[in-house]
């Protein structure tokens, strides 16, 4: 990865997309919701480094860049890893094959990176860590609602555990019950 640019987006998601759960729940919303997993980190940055809500207005701005990106270069690289995986050619040859789809996916790893220096000089207002935990929390949830918004989506039970995975991965130092309050989950108590 010394190839990619460092940025503290990109910083971030590898981070997050690390934390137990993160990486389940955004393929999960993902394949479910046709979300964009650069946008979902995207709001959760946001939120977590300080920055305002964005508006769902704003939003609409930003996935008009992504979509395009993601329509004409990730997904179809996306499509060819997916291919040269679960095809039966991979059969035939498997060691050349599999060091296609190790480079097929190197190419769209690259490309996620793009996406994410895009979307990020796209909007970036200051930071602020000096903003209260609880309020930034509560402006990575309220992003992720304004793309929830863009998407057309009425948020059902899968979506909000899938959210909260996100924020525990986000806000480590908070305590699950903090999370599921903000995301609108009940906890139960034994």
């Amino acid at each position: 990865m010394s190839d990619f640019l460092p940025h503290p987006f990109w910083n971030f998601s590898l981070e997050i997309y690390s934390a137990e759960g993160v990486a389940e729940a955004c393929l999960d919303l993902q394949e479910r919701r046709a979300c964009d997993v650069n946008i979902l980190l995207f709001c959760c940055w946001l939120g977590a480094s300080g920055r305002p809500t964005l508006t769902a207005d704003r939003l609409r701005v930003i996935l008009k860049v992504s979509d395009v990106w993601q329509a004409e270069i990730v997904q179809p690289l996306r499509r060819v890893r997916r291919l040269l995986k679960d095809r039966p050619w991979a059969e035939a040859l498997p060691e050349t094959v599999d060091a296609a789809r190790r480079r097929v996916a190197d190419a769209e790893l690259a490309a996620e990176h793009a996406e994410q220096l895009k979307l990020a000089s796209l909007h970036s207002p200051p930071p602020d860590r000096d903003r209260p935990v609880e309020k930034r929390l509560r402006a990575a949830v309220g992003n992720l609602g304004s793309y929830a918004v863009c998407l057309g989506v009425v948020p059902d039970a899968k979506d909000r555990v899938s959210v909260v995975a996100l924020m525990r991965g986000t806000f480590p130092m908070l305590s699950e019950a903090e999370i599921s309050q903000a995301v609108g989950v009940a906890t139960t108590t034994v």
